[in-house]
This record gives structure tokens, C-alpha cells and sequence, in this order.
């Protein structure tokens, strides 16, 4: 397994993906961009090992090994121009300039928060290359007038949207478009009940904190004259596309457990990784994707990833050379839902939640 092997299983992954991405798009959303770069990562454990290769976190004083896929591709035509695998120990905010050698001027960046670097918007300002990106709380924000520091709790106090022109950082001062838009009840106790859960018991989130998750809020450099606030949140959805191909390659088939311990090459590593999310990938748009919306036109249900694998998994390649009859179809949609739940959401229902802001 050389170099060369590894870059044949990239591209093969790049083609895959490529197909998939494209789906499901609304293209009229875009067609005043040259091109439209979505950027996003996702990190996959591995065995111990490998911690030479790629460090990780740590927990209980031992260093974990850690995967972290870095992924740029064009929302429109689906052409994977960067897509790498570098240690959990780069952040998101490392890799954040890596866009200037695949950007042009007229073309649209949408990031994730990992990638909040008020410089990198800057520059992108500059060079003419629009984007768009969820707003991080904390970051500070000036009336584009008077400059005076933006109280954004008393901004958005008592208003179902606000749609302004701020700039954005202390040091840089990047004119920005916030666009926030309120959610339901459900949308923001969803959000509150997940940050006290993941938040250190000995600190506390601030009371604003908490007003601003009851809010979905975007900053970006496209005018209200190309977008309404509406589609904002609509063309940020569009990662969605990306969400889910992550998801299906963590969840269900531990592809790290298929990983064999001794190898401590990156290309061995590297060339199994990139075919095992090429199998997930494909997996994901040939028998899963059609499955679950053929269960839910059907019978109405949702069905759950991870129980759908578990019991596709008994005779995998019956399912991946023949297609799902209606006997096995009903019994997934009596076996694999979700089970019912008062006190939180399962997976679908919060991404659905997070990508539907006006719902």
C-alpha cells in the first residue's frame, strides 16, 4: 500500500461522494455564485495504537488516537477538490485558510462554526468570496455606524427575526450581514436541554447565552437583495447533504474495529479508511437512503440507522446484490424505528429540527 494506492482510493471516494452531494439541492438558491464550497470535517476514533500517527484527545491520562476528515466540495456540480485525513490535534480553525487555494472571487464558502476565524473572513471579504456561517457566541459585534459594542440579547429581544448589518471582531471589524431568526419552543428547549448536558457541572453558560440558543443565527455577505432572512437559514440547510454522509460513516458498521491494530503505517491506515467510508458511502445511497424513504411512504415511519444496519448486517451482501423485498420492509418497519421518546429527540428529529428554523 503506497502513496499512489492511497490516492486511487481518494479519488474513488471523491466520485462517490461527489454523486451524492448534488442531490436534493435547491439550485435556484445559488445561481448568482460561480461556484458554492461547503467545508466541514468529522472526527473518527481508532485503535490506540495508531496514536503516533494520529493523536488525539486525552481521557484518564491516556492519549486516544483520533482520525479527522477534512472535506471541501462544490454544492452544485459535487467536485471534491480537497478532501484529507489529519490528526484530531488540527483544529477546524488550523485548516480554515486551506479555502484561499480553491475559492475564486463570486464564489459562495458556507462553514461550520469549527471554521469561525474572523481573519479568514476578512480575507475572504477581500478577495470578493462570499460566504456564510452560523455566528459564535462571544464574538463581538459594532453598530456599522457608531461603532458602539451590539448588546445582541437586547437586539433580539421580543422580535421573531432581525436582519442587520453589523461588523463583526475587535481587532478586524468585518462587515457582516446577521441574520437570526427565533425559533419554536420545542427548537429552543431542544437546544438549552443539550447545552446543560454537555457543559462542565462546575461552570454555568450566562443567562444571554441561553436567550441566543432560543435563536438560530447566521452571519454571511449576501446581500438581502440576493437572499431573503428565509433563505439564509434554507441555503445553510443545505449541508444537510454532508451531515448525513457523516453520520452514516460513524454510525453502525465500527468501521475503526475494522482497523487492524499492527498497522502503524499512515498509507495502510489512510487507504482503509478512505475504502471503508467508500463502502458506507455507497451503502448510505444505494440501501439505506431508498429504504428509509420507501418505509416512510409506506407506513408512515421513521427508521433508526443503527437498528436498520444491525439487522441488514446478518446477510449484508444478500441486501448489497439483491434488492430489499416487502416481506424484510416490513418487518424493518416493525423492528428498526425509533423508540418512542416524551423526554428528548432521536438523531433525525434533531437534524431536522436544526435545519428547519422556521418550522
Amino acid at each position: 500500500m503506497t502513496v499512489a494506492w492511497v490516492n486511487v482510493c481518494k479519488q474513488l471516494l471523491h466520485r462517490s461522494i461527489s454523486k451524492q452531494i448534488e442531490k436534493g439541492v435547491n439550485q435556484k438558491l445559488f445561481t448568482k455564485f460561480k461556484r458554492v464550497w461547503i467545508q466541514d470535517s468529522t472526527s473518527l476514533a481508532l485503535p490506540t495504537i495508531l496514536r503516533s500517527v494520529f493523536p488525539g484527545n486525552y481521557s484518564l491520562g491516556q492519549q486516544k488516537s483520533v482520525a479527522k476528515v477534512n472535506i471541501v466540495i462544490d454544492l452544485i456540480t459535487g467536485m471534491c477538490p480537497l478532501l484529507n485525513i489529519v490528526p484530531f490535534t488540527v483544529n477546524e480553525q488550523k485548516l480554515s485558510n486551506d479555502i484561499f487555494a480553491i475559492a475564486r472571487s463570486g464564489d459562495l464558502v458556507i462553514r461550520d462554526l469549527g471554521y469561525f476565524v474572523t481573519d479568514t473572513f476578512r480575507k475572504m471579504l477581500a478577495a470578493n468570496i462570499f460566504f456564510l456561517s452560523r455566528y459564535r457566541y462571544g464574538v463581538s459585534l459594532f453598530d456599522s455606524k457608531t461603532l458602539g459594542k451590539i448588546n445582541l440579547e437586547k437586539e433580539l429581544s421580543g422580535k421573531l427575526s432581525v436582519d442587520k448589518i453589523f461588523l463583526l471582531g475587535h481587532e478586524h471589524k468585518v462587515p457582516v450581514r446577521l441574520v437570526a431568526i427565533k425559533l419554536n419552543e420545542c427548537q429552543a428547549a431542544e437546544r438549552i436541554r443539550k447545552a446543560k448536558k454537555d457543559r462542565d457541572k462546575r461552570l454555568n453558560h450566562s443567562k444571554e447565552y441561553y436567550v441566543l440558543l432560543g435563536y438560530i443565527i447566521f452571519i454571511t455577505t449576501v446581500g438581502a437583495c440576493i437572499w431573503t432572512h428565509e433563505q439564509v437559514a434554507q441555503a445553510y440547510r443545505s449541508r444537510w447533504n454532508i451531515e448525513i454522509l457523516f453520520k452514516s460513516w460513524k454510525s453502525g458498521f465500527n468501521i475503526t474495529e475494522l482497523i487492524p491494530h499492527a498497522y502503524t503505517r499512515t498509507e495502510r491506515v489512510e487507504s482503509i479508511l478512505y475504502l471503508l467510508m467508500l463502502f458506507l458511502t455507497l451503502f448510505n445511497a444505494f440501501i439505506w437512503q431508498p429504504l428509509k424513504w420507501e418505509i416512510k411512504e409506506m407506513w408512515g415511519k421513521n427508521i433508526s440507522l443503527l437498528k436498520t444496519i444491525a439487522y441488514l448486517n446478518v446477510d449484508l451482501m444478500k441486501w448489497w446484490n439483491n434488492p430489499v423485498d416487502w416481506k424484510d420492509k416490513k418487518l424493518i418497519a416493525y423492528h428498526c424505528c425509533y423508540e418512542k421518546r416524551n423526554d428528548r429527540l432521536n438523531a433525525d428529529q434533531r437534524l431536522e429540527l436544526f435545519f428547519n428554523p422556521l418550522a
